[in-house]
């Protein structure tokens, strides 16, 4: 779960997200938006795990493409 400092658009977001060549195409992520938090969901088998700090920077990353001035806070 994270806390934004400010609204992201989601279609933008998930628009950055995607565009990112780091995310394992074997991984399905969905995130729930509800006004400034965001709930964040993997699916993956058990060979394919992610490490917290690399999602942490990944979804900080596609959150900056589209706002430069957004924080995040990790819930």
């Amino acid at each position: 779960m994270a806390e934004l400092s400010g609204a992201i658009d989601k279609l933008e977001f998930e628009r950055s997200w995607k565009s990112d060549a780091a995310i394992d195409p074997g991984l399905a992520v969905t995130f729930g938006f509800a006004g400034r938090r965001v709930s964040i969901r993997i699916d993956s088998g058990l060979s394919n795990h992610w490490k917290s700090e690399s999602l942490h920077r990944t979804f900080s990353e596609a959150i900056r493409r589209v706002d430069q001035r957004c924080n995040i806070r990790w819930l």
